[in-house]
């Protein structure tokens, strides 16, 4: 039996009410209530704060005796979001009560409630009844209203074929597509000098011609098939599809540091993506919660920061509750994942976030920060001191044995070192680095970045990789949110990220980077929906319908002589508000689709209700590819 019931509730002036409940005949005294949150708390009524760590806390109340069959109220004031309400990512999440012995008491948790409540969206009626099922839209589609007859299936000899086949037969087992009757429909190959990922499909009265050059645009040819398939079930429109990318990064990000996917999690990811023609995984591997990275320099350094609760290093954060959980990957785990990426076509670029982000690293290796500093300064996650030192001797052979590390373990040529949200004040205070900025001239922070930056530049190409970095790299801060930035003074073969607003982008390409676009108002996939209290996610930078991002023409506003520096675009799927697993479906899916739609066909797509219409049939292939999507 649970001794106590917790009952969370947003009340009419949105003010957060934690009701701890005594259902048993015992008195509790002395107990705490530890939970966290995605908004700050801003003040306490009924309870004082004990400890906080980034957005995790540990509360105790003013009556430190709870009596049997008694309750106690807190009531938060948070941190106001950009649309003014709150909805079901809000509450306390991983909450838990503790007694004087720091043990847990059994409890209940009752699901949020909101006493102002905003409706879900109702969305109108779908209907798949498109001419061009397949997402993202082919560049040259000539189908005909006449069809061959698929019933006995298809027939597939060619070698080329049949190992993208092999490829495909797992993430699309359930399709149950027979490519191996004799009977069937011939799908034959021809290989021409197309471009990387380039296809065309020639659909005749007694066969099918799939051209390309190479694996990629084999393995896009016969995925667009499968849509075609799988739409017209026994049949196939005669005609003609010639296809290719607008651009050439079309990738999705996953934060795996502030909650932990698993390797089977991670494959599923890489199996939508491939779906839908996304060629690039970036993997966020550490931040303020966590090091997921194992690596053989520092054998430790996972194994300490990747587990959390409520006696670990790393508290309870982002959900994660009193016990132990967590976890990280092993080299074998990267191996594992870079070889199933690749044969999708999907190159996997790793992210180990520096200088700032860092708290998890800084608690098993404090010599990375100047000790003989007394600044104390916070994060826009409030964590404190999280940010290492570019000016010690132990940063930098970390560095060196880290980058080297990472560099022999992840294949593809690029490797990201994350560069945002410094705060502005973290090297304030610093004797190592105000000597260092005197013998070097230097008159601000944000050129004591440049360094860094450039340092890490010169490391990585060393061992013949190329860095990447958000926008911060290249720009100060688009907002003022107590960060800083660089000067623009770092080496231009560095790639920039630009995720702060669109606005951002035309300044980075300006300063001469390449640059992949991942702005928040159309690429955060972290966000809600909408403004319901009834949905998953957060909104600093917008609520994102799907039609939201199919409305999205990334190099509108762009001076057409900077558009040879646009990489391509990016989703980002930041795990703050994901404490449970299936939250990925519905935040992903189906906007994840349709930034794909963005990425790969011409500015002038289709419109959005024929969109709509060939999305509808493609959330019915993913949800029989075992994907929950969003209602759009």
């Amino acid at each position: 039996m649970t001794s106590l019931s917790i009952t969370p509730k947003f009340n009419t002036k949105n003010l957060l009410e934690i009701l701890i409940k005594n259902n048993s005949d015992q008195i509790f005294s002395s107990f705490k209530v530890c939970f966290s949150l995605v908004y700050s708390i801003k003040s306490v009524e009924g309870a004082r704060i004990l400890r906080q760590t980034g957005r995790y806390y540990e509360l105790k109340t003013d009556d430190s005796n709870l009596p049997a069959h008694g309750s106690q109220l807190i009531i938060l004031t948070l941190q106001v979001p950009r649309i003014g309400t709150y909805n079901m990512s809000c509450g306390p999440e991983g909450i838990f009560v503790i007694d004087e012995n720091d043990k847990i008491i059994q409890s209940m948790k009752n699901k949020l409630t909101f006493e102002k409540e905003i409706a879900q969206t109702v969305y109108p009626t779908k209907h798949a009844n498109t001419s061009m099922p397949i997402v993202p839209e082919p560049q040259v589609s000539k189908l005909k209203n006449d069809f061959i007859n698929c019933n006995n299936g298809f027939y597939i000899t060619d070698q080329n074929l049949l190992e993208i086949i092999s490829v495909l037969e797992r993430p699309f087992q359930n399709l149950k597509i027979d490519f191996n009757s004799k009977q069937g429909m011939k799908i034959n190959y021809r290989k021409e000098k197309l471009g990387p990922e380039e296809y065309t499909i020639d659909i005749l009265q007694d066969q099918i011609i799939i051209t390309a050059f190479d694996h990629s645009g084999r393995l896009y040819a016969l995925i667009s098939l499968m849509h075609l398939i799988f739409y017209y079930h026994n049949k196939l429109p005669l005609g003609l599809i010639q296809d290719k990318p607008q651009f050439n990064w079309r990738g999705m990000h996953l934060d795996c540091a502030r909650q932990f996917h698993s390797v089977t999690q991670i494959k599923r990811l890489l199996d939508y993506m491939a779906l839908f023609k996304l060629n690039r995984f970036h993997w966020h591997l550490t931040d303020n919660e966590a090091w997921r990275l194992d690596v053989k320099s520092f054998p430790n350094l996972a194994k300490q920061t990747s587990f959390r609760g409520y006696y670990e290093i790393i508290p309870p954060v982002y959900g994660s509750g009193y016990h132990r959980s967590g976890g990280f990957y092993s080299s074998n785990d990267v191996k594992e994942i870079i070889e199933y990426a690749k044969k999708l076509n999907i190159e996997v670029m790793p992210e180990i976030d520096l200088p700032a982000h860092s708290w998890a690293l800084l608690q098993v290796m404090p010599e990375l920060h100047d000790r003989k500093s007394n600044n104390i300064f916070q994060d826009v996650g409030n964590y404190q001191n999280n940010t290492i030192n570019p000016t010690l001797d132990d940063t930098w052979n970390f560095l060196e044995n880290i980058l080297k590390d990472v560099a022999e373990t992840f294949s593809y040529s690029l490797i990201h070192i994350g560069v945002d949200e410094r705060p502005k004040d973290a090297w304030k205070g610093s004797p190592a680095l105000i000597d260092f900025m005197k013998k070097n001239k230097f008159q601000t922070y944000d050129e004591v970045q440049d360094y860094f930056v450039n340092r890490i530049i010169n490391i990585l190409k060393s061992f013949n990789k190329r860095t990447a970095a958000w926008n911060e790299a290249a720009l100060p801060p688009h907002n003022d949110i107590g960060s800083g930035g660089g000067t623009g003074n770092i080496d231009k073969n560095c790639l920039i990220f630009a995720w702060e607003h669109t606005s951002v982008v035309e300044k980075v390409l300006k300063n001469g980077f390449e640059t992949v676009m991942c702005p928040g108002q159309f690429c955060y996939f972290d966000m809600a929906y909408n403004n319901s209290t009834y949905e998953q996610g957060i909104c600093w930078a917008a609520t994102i319908e799907v039609s939201d991002v199919h409305a999205w023409q990334p190099l509108n506003n762009i001076d057409p002589k900077y558009h040879s520096l646009v990489a391509g675009i990016q989703g980002q799927l930041w795990s703050e508000t994901l404490t449970q697993e299936h939250y990925i479906d519905s935040m992903v899916n189906p906007r994840l689709a349709t930034l794909a739609e963005v990425a790969w066909s011409s500015n002038n797509r289709r419109n959005w209700n024929n969109f709509r219409s060939a999305l509808f049939q493609s959330m019915q292939l993913t949800t029989k590819l075992g994907w929950n999507y969003h209602d759009f």
